[in-house]
């Protein structure tokens, strides 16, 4: 009986292992999916998600290249339905919110008029995404070709690997202007910004998938039906997102 009871004591005294998920996140939804994270661990308070956070095109190879990724969240429907169509999907794709694009400057002068003022300023910089990583890079330049702005803007043009770092280039003044996503000025930030007609753009329809990898993951389910949540969805909102019907 004292051997038993011993036994069960050092037992006792060996903290329960904790689920953990590892996350990609597109820069864009940063803010956002770091509060959804953190309101869900309130929850689960012995469980563990680490967020990772860049372009949604690099995360992709990396991924396709062996990093392991429990969910996805990506910048727009490409990525996630990719890795579905690549047979590495525990689910299909959902959408979990609608990107929106702003013109940012720390003057307000770059951004009075919106994109038809801007042909008006003198301009060394303007900051984007990079288009082949970057689904708001892409969307940038689809902006900029649709508002003719493309030929008298291109060779001013600086490109962030991500749009958090495009965003960073303006607020560093490394470029006067630039189209970043407002889920990341939405909050307050110490420039302005002129939101972007969605219709110069193809929908930015942020994706995510649970991975092969969280096939049989208890947490991660629980996690992804907390961001497409009632819950989830008003902390999204509160980011300037929109929200699929």
């Amino acid at each position: 009986m004292r051997i038993f009871l011993f036994v069960l004591s050092l037992f006792s005294m060996i903290p329960l292992m904790a689920d953990s998920l590892n996350v990609f996140v597109a820069a864009s939804a940063r803010d956002a999916m770091t509060e959804v994270k953190d309101t869900f661990l309130k929850m689960h308070p012995n469980n563990q998600i680490e967020l990772s956070f860049g372009s949604s095109g690099k995360a992709y190879q990396q991924f396709k290249n062996g990093l392991k990724y429990d969910l996805f969240f990506s910048a727009d429907a490409h990525y996630a339905n990719l890795i579905a169509k690549d047979g590495n999907a525990a689910g299909q794709p959902h959408v979990y919110a609608l990107g929106v694009v702003a013109l940012y400057a720390l003057d307000k002068k770059y951004i009075e008029k919106g994109l038809e003022g801007l042909s008006e300023q003198k301009i060394a910089h303007f900051s984007i995404a990079n288009p082949k990583l970057a689904p708001y890079g892409a969307a940038a330049l689809e902006i900029l070709q649709k508002s003719n702005l493309y030929d008298g803007m291109k060779d001013k043009i600086v490109q962030g690997e991500n749009i958090s770092q495009a965003l960073s280039f303006v607020e560093t003044g490394a470029a006067e202007v630039g189209l970043v996503a407002f889920s990341l000025i939405s909050k307050g930030q110490k420039g302005h910004y002129a939101i972007v007609d969605s219709s110069l753009h193809s929908p930015l329809e942020q994706s995510f998938v649970v991975t092969k990898f969280a096939k049989d993951n208890a947490l991660a389910k629980r996690f992804a039906e907390f961001v497409v949540s009632d819950e989830g969805r008003k902390i999204i909102q509160k980011y300037g997102f929109g929200i699929p019907q």
